[in-house]
């Protein structure tokens, strides 16, 4: 396998090692090293350990971590080397591999298998001195899983050589090349990857010294042993005694003194300066946005040039000490420190903002808003709410007085006042408990206006937290929801780690009442996959009802199933058409097809960049069956395309 390493990068510790191991691997195909990847859309950079290209087509990350003991944790969790926390963008190596491998797997289907499954492999490399204690891992073999898999170095050729890829991966990848490939993949013209590919390692030629004069000696022999044979040395000072030299077994090939140290030395002065211009230019180089600042060849936000905001749902009152504290803590480091949103915010925009990165530091509230700042890389810092359990219930209520004992009597003449349509309690978990009913709906009300209707008997149920009707003599609990997931405080990964670190360090620091005032203390990461799930099965029932007529069906009937799918993919087709590729629940590929000016009103959709990964379902729109098991159609309503949230 051939290394590939940008002009002027020299590799250190374990890398090196790496680096060693792979030149020697009896594989087709190149190792990456030292190259920082873009992401297919967006301006963001990562530096991968190395990524391997391997013929017929096969892709893996590999993260090297070259910690020497016993390493602990699981996939959810950090990780530890004996006592040591192991540093990991994403919270842990397998987190980072992975986070990495979707960089690459979005670049590849960008521009090179954009109508074709494959898969991005990843693994994390230790030395082979380390030793195991992670949860569920899968060691030194390869399982097409999404397992954490880890490998230690000796067994890297191994692990690789047991990879296989499919016959249309592979003919599309020997269609296109595997030198036009890397060239995509790390934005380098053919001509440099060429240059790359044959640069071989400086032949360390011997510098010719200046000539010296020499002379030739030999010394007597001790007594009964043999003479021995001429050497050659630099003639002495006159005054000195002839010094005598161990012969060498075979006479030398010439009478020049060779200097491999010195050479040696110069290499590495010329090889460093070399090393120390190409790191300066790369990070002196000015980013496209000037309130953005270059660190390790990455732009982030630079907060002396423009404001940390603080994202929140509820009253601002609510964060003014929060603020003030915050700001002071920064000093001069710090712009200015706003707050944004308020009490009457939807979950939607905040939602938005969260996807577009303008809220730097995030005061969830909901679960809903937390799996967006995590699906879109925000770092965990805080949990909200801690006084309160891990999880909490939804309930549907009733007054008191209500004829109404359970689910069963909803009829579709029964109302029901909902929240926000992006509300985990007052929404999504009501909207679960209700499959298969049709009912009249209210809908995008606070919890305070919720209760104020069913009181009022201008809705005869409410969904809103359960404690906040469980004391009340008014109301009358009919059903309690499954668990849902606590939330937290989140950080943007559009700041400089040394700033993430130190806004972490203050809030962790802060006085109890100032965190008793902004509602968040030190807490464990919620998990929300189980939430992930509903979530979405209630995403896809809500793409068929109609919550502007009632009454509401809260299923999906034969007719107003859709189609239901990932988006796996898109291709501008030019005349403003985009093209995107349907991965179905059949396992069946569909081609769709839709106008720019179209996707542009699709709630959630906006662009095939927004829309690409997600969950979909298309409604009203008969499909054509191909030929090869696949089928073809066309979105002519932006009401025909529903995109399900969360984002897979």
């Amino acid at each position: 396998m051939k290394v590939l390493l940008p002009e002027g990068v020299e590799l250190q510790g374990f890398e090196r090692e790496l680096k060693t191991t792979l030149e020697q691997a009896l594989l087709a195909g190149y190792a990456l090293m030292g190259f920082s990847f873009r992401e297919a859309f967006s301006s963001n950079f990562h530096k991968i350990d190395a990524l391997v290209v391997m013929e017929p087509g096969v892709f893996v990350c590999l993260e090297a971590k070259g910690y020497r003991g016993k390493w602990t944790g699981s996939a959810n969790e950090a990780w530890f080397s004996d006592n040591t926390k192991i540093e990991a963008v994403g919270g842990n190596p397998y987190r980072q591999a992975e986070r990495y491998s979707l960089v690459i797997k979005d670049k590849l289907r960008s521009c090179i298998f954009q109508d074709i499954p494959f898969w991005v492999n990843y693994f994390v490399v230790a030395p082979d001195t380390t030793r195991f204690e992670i949860k569920d891992a899968v060691i030194n073999t390869f399982q097409p899983t999404q397992s954490v898999q880890i490998c230690h170095v000796s067994k890297i050729q191994q692990v690789l050589g047991s990879i296989r890829t499919r016959e249309n991966v592979a003919a599309k990848f020997n269609e296109v090349g595997i030198k036009k490939i890397i060239s995509e993949l790390t934005g380098i013209s053919l001509e440099k990857i060429e240059i790359l590919i044959n640069v071989q390692p400086p032949d360390p030629t011997p510098v010719k010294p200046p000539k010296l004069k020499l002379v030739e000696t030999t010394v007597e022999p001790p007594p009964e042993k043999d003479t021995i044979p001429v050497g050659i040395i630099v003639e002495p000072p006159p005054e000195k005694d002839t010094i005598s030299v161990d012969p060498p077994k075979k006479p030398p090939h010439n009478k020049y003194i060779h200097f491999p140290k010195i050479l040696s030395c110069f290499v590495v002065l010329v090889g460093g300066v070399g090393i120390f211009a190409v790191w300066q230019y790369f990070n002196q180089k000015p980013c496209e946005t000037a309130t953005e600042t270059r660190v390790n060849n990455i732009c982030y936000k630079d907060i002396t040039k423009k404001p940390l905001v603080v994202g929140i749902v509820t009253s601002p009152k609510q964060y003014s000490e929060f603020k003030t504290y915050l700001k002071k803590q920064l000093g001069s480091q710090a712009r200015d420190v706003v707050v944004e949103g308020n009490s009457e915010i939807t979950y939607k925009e905040a939602q938005n903002n969260i996807f577009k990165n303008k809220w730097d530091i995030v005061f969830a509230n909901s679960p809903m808003n937390g799996m967006r700042a995590k699906d879109n890389s925000y770092k965990w810092l805080a949990r909200m709410y801690p006084k309160y359990p891990l999880t909490y219930e939804s309930v549907l209520f009733v007054r008191s007085d209500s004829r109404i004992k359970s689910i069963e009597d909803i009829k579709s003449t029964t109302t029901i006042a909902l929240g926000d349509f992006n509300s985990a309690s007052s929404f999504y978990m009501p909207t679960y408990d209700l499959y298969g009913k049709s009912m009249t709906v209210t809908a995008g009300h606070r919890s305070s206006k919720i209760r104020e209707l069913v009181a009022k008997k201008q809705a005869d149920i409410g969904a809103v937290v359960y404690t906040t009707v469980k004391d009340d003599p008014q109301f009358r609990v009919i059903q309690i929801s499954r668990d849902i997931p606590g939330t937290g405080v989140y950080l943007s990964p559009n700041l400089t780690p040394t700033v993430q670190k130190q806004i972490q360090n203050i809030l962790e620091n802060a006085p109890k009442k100032i965190k008793e005032e902004a509602n968040y203390d030190i807490g464990k990461e919620p998990d929300y996959k189980q939430f992930r799930t509903i979530a979405l099965r209630v995403d896809q029932v809500l793409s068929c009802a109609n919550f502007s007529r009632n009454p509401v069906q809260f299923f999906c009937n034969a007719t107003s199933q859709g189609i239901l799918g990932r988006v796996a993919g898109f291709t501008n087709q030019g005349n403003g058409t985009i093209r995107l590729r349907l991965e179905r629940e059949n396992h069946k590929t569909c081609q769709v097809f839709v106008s720019s000016q179209t996707l542009n009103k699709i709630t959630d959709g906006s662009s095939p960049e927004n829309i690409n990964r997600k969950q979909v379902n298309i409604i009203g729109v008969e499909p054509i069956e191909l030929g090869d098991g696949t089928c073809q159609l066309t979105i002519e309503n932006p009401t025909q395309l529903v995109v399900l949230q969360p984002g897979a």
